[in-house]
């Protein structure tokens, strides 16, 4: 892209700085602060409009390229115990998931063509080599490693005779590889350099532009640096150990422990992947925490990246009379433009009303790039409409949690510290098959705040974010939460601060769905990093067995509905279906003429189907995309009112695998009551109520007509009486 940027936040208070890092490739650009008001391009809604501030930032700045270098591996810090002018020995329990997908540093030290490694080379075989300043020796095995097997792996040299050892035993109760290689050099001269030892990756003396690479996939577990050559790991011996790293020390952190005496410890770079079985794991036990000695491994790729390391471009702070909202960085060059948005959130309580922004799923969706199935099905490649940001997220090969790693495996860690081209306005993830070509998230939720301004309601936008770090505080203020269209995944302190609002007379309106779904997990020490682990829900990928728990917190990952927090029990519905197509208007149930919510349906015709008009998510109807449903057996109180449903869905709408126990041929929406979207209402503790419509595409049908509709009156019929004092509240 000609012009792209990140910011260190999503959300900023007055008080607060917000900073911006920017890769332009014209000499000069331009950037100002806007304020989005709805990002939907689309002619049957309200349009694109922005509001241009006067703020600080305005004005001009120099651009220039900032390249983006992913792939992780531990760094350790130059010490001279690593020069080994003698020999050495080298040894790793190794998990290889890419062997033959070029050169992959193991244990590696050089500076420029002088230093030493182990690798597993080109064509697949384990390599040692060894590099006086003019050349590079590379001794290799004979036998080709398999992927995703466990290899104790060993090397060494002697500088004063040049003999070399490589050994290489498969982890197999049958017969499997073993390599036993050794071989006489002319002796190459170990001489002193002031080099990092890295772990996973090798230092590239060909290229200034990206001094790591080489980049290994795959476990390692347990590496060992002696300074002694031995003919075999038999003979190694304590007390010529100079490091020996214990990956099963401090999980929760980037930080690598050396216990040896020497103390070399060193850092994760670029977010590998921790609490990961290791060699040892025998299965008797998922938690690391129960047996860390049997997770003692990390996971590295090729593609890992935690931070772009930009260099600061500009930064702002925004004034305390500054509306709260959603804005964004204006970036303009002589060729393209670009948009960082991020969200003011009110340093206290300015309105009754808080639309409670799901930054936690924006993050945990970043850069998702929509691989068509049916496409992939055929063997057709990728999709032929991807926009400019889905072909920038593909060359940096910038991951969101819905993908997959280049060897395979899933993708749990997302990172603010990087270009987030979905996070964009206008965006549409490209799809033929799919629901995915509408807009999504950010975008979507801008149909409600535009509705919002339209309407005259005075609101607050706050976020995930705080919500984590504040708990139920940052709810107090307010009569009534709204919440967006898609707010997927919690983490347990929002669940807690939501559920102590509601206990003490708050009010919610869910107006999503497939929301309060996926456990997801801040990092204590590293917020701007989520995590997810998948596993027993509708999935991108499934986590491997035993590496179901959040490296960043010890807790068990997966669905919210299987550590006893199903959504039903927080908001009466629960994810039920997901598909395309044309979305379904609701009709009214007998319960919705109960006299309890005869407030909600004022201006409604009894037999009026609800939502039944063109709407810009999926076209038409109120009830699609992703649905939820009401379900007792699963929490959904039993003095809840089921108001309306959205059925007669097609069998694009498959039941979640959640709910199913065996394969049938009956889960489609034609052919299951389970497939359906439930508008629901319930009164809490103390005047608090909830109110959900259980569809993500209900915020979509606001504004049609000029927001003179069903969707768009029963919603203000709720929001006015929410908003209304509460006199039990305290």
């Amino acid at each position: 892209m000609e012009i792209v940027g990140y910011s260190d936040r999503f959300s900023v208070r007055p008080g607060q700085t917000i900073r911006f890092m920017v890769s332009s490739t014209t000499p000069t650009y331009r950037a100002e602060i806007v304020r989005l008001r709805h990002t939907d391009a689309n002619p049957q809604g309200p349009g694109f409009k922005t509001e241009a501030l006067r703020t600080s930032v305005d004005g001009s700045y120099p651009g220039r390229r900032q390249s983006i270098y992913s792939g992780s591996y531990v760094q350790v810090p130059h010490d001279p115990v690593f020069n080994c002018l003698d020999g050495f020995s080298l040894e790793a329990w190794i998990y290889p998931t890419t062997p033959g997908q070029g050169p992959q540093g193991i244990l590696t030290r050089f500076s420029g063509k002088t230093g030493y490694g182990l690798f597993i080379d080109a064509d697949g075989t384990l390599a040692l080599w060894v590099g006086d300043g003019e050349r590079i020796e590379k001794i290799s095995s004979d036998g080709k490693l398999k992927a995703a097997t466990w290899y104790f792996v060993a090397a060494s040299y002697d500088s004063v005779t040049g003999t070399i050892n490589i050994s290489a035993r498969e982890q197999t109760c049958w017969p499997g590889i073993d390599i036993q290689v050794r071989k006489t050099i002319h002796a190459i001269a170990l001489t002193d350099i002031t080099s990092d030892f890295l772990i996973a990756a090798c230092r590239d003396w060909s290229s200034a532009d990206r001094p790591i690479t080489y980049h290994f996939n795959g476990k390692i577990d347990n590496p060992r640096l002696y300074q002694r050559a031995f003919s075999s790991p038999d003979e190694y011996c304590s007390e010529f150990l100079i490091a020996d790293w214990d990956f099963a020390q401090n999980i929760d952190s980037d930080i690598v422990s050396d216990t040896s005496l020497n103390r070399l410890d060193g850092h994760a770079i670029n977010l590998p992947t921790r609490a990961v079985t290791g060699h040892n794991w025998t299965g008797d036990e998922s938690d690391y925490k129960v047996v860390p000695e049997q997770y003692g491994a990390i996971h590295f790729h090729d593609d890992d990246l935690e931070n772009a390391n930009w260099e600061l471009d500009f930064e702002w702070s925004p004034p305390d009379d500054i509306p709260s909202g959603v804005y964004a960085a204006h970036l303009q060059n002589a060729d393209a433009e670009d948009y960082l948005p991020f969200i003011v959130v009110p340093r206290t309580a300015r309105a009754r009303i808080a639309v409670l922004a799901p930054t936690l799923s924006y993050l945990v969706y970043a850069n998702q790039r929509f691989i068509d199935p049916i496409r992939a099905a055929l063997n057709l490649g990728a999709n032929d409409d991807t926009t400019p940001q889905d072909r920038y997220m593909h060359e940096q090969r910038l991951l969101s949690t819905y993908d997959l790693h280049s060897d395979g495996s899933g993708t749990c860690y997302s990172s603010r510290l990087r270009p987030i081209l979905n996070f964009r306005p206008l965006y549409r993830m490209p799809s033929r098959s799919l629901a995915a070509n509408w807009p999504r998230l950010l975008n979507a939720d801008l149909h409600l705040l535009d509705w919002l301004d339209e309407k005259g309601f005075a609101y607050d936008v706050i976020t995930d974010d705080e919500l984590h770090h504040e708990g139920s505080a940052l709810l107090e203020p307010y009569q009534v939460v709204l919440t967006g269209t898609h707010p997927e995944y919690w983490t347990a302190q929002m669940l807690a601060g939501l559920e102590s609002y509601q206990a003490a007379g708050g009010r919610l309106m869910y107006l999503g769905g497939n929301g309060f779904y996926w456990i997801a997990s801040f990092d204590p020490l590293r917020p701007h990093i989520a995590e997810v682990r998948r596993w027993r829900g509708s999935r991108a990928w499934e986590a491997t067995p035993g590496e179901c728990y959040h490296s960043t917190t010890g807790e068990m990952g997966g669905l919210w509905r299987f550590r006893n927090r199903a959504p039903q029990k927080m908001v009466g519905v629960g994810f039920t279906a997901q598909g395309g197509g044309r979305n379904r208007p609701y009709q009214r149930h007998p319960e919705s003429f109960d006299p309890r919510v005869a407030f909600i349906f004022e201006g409604i015709d009894a037999g009026e189907l609800i939502g039944d008009f063109p709407a810009l998510v999926l076209e038409h109807g109120a009830g699609g995309f992703e649905i939820d449903r009401a379900d007792c057996a699963l929490g959904t109180p039993e003095h809840a009112l089921v108001l309306a449903s959205a059925t007669d869905f097609t069998d694009r709408y498959q039941v979640a695998i959640e709910d199913q126990l065996v394969s049938t041929p009956n889960t489609g929406g034609s052919q299951t009551p389970l497939v359906r979207s439930d508008m629901v209402y319930f009164e809490g503790p103390k005047g608090g109520a909830v109110f959900s419509v259980g569809s993500i595409s209900w915020c979509s049908c606001l504004s049609y007509n000029g927001a003179d509709n069903t969707v768009s009156r029963i919603t203000e019929n709720v929001l006015r009486h929410f908003a209304a004092d509460n006199p039990e509240r305290t």
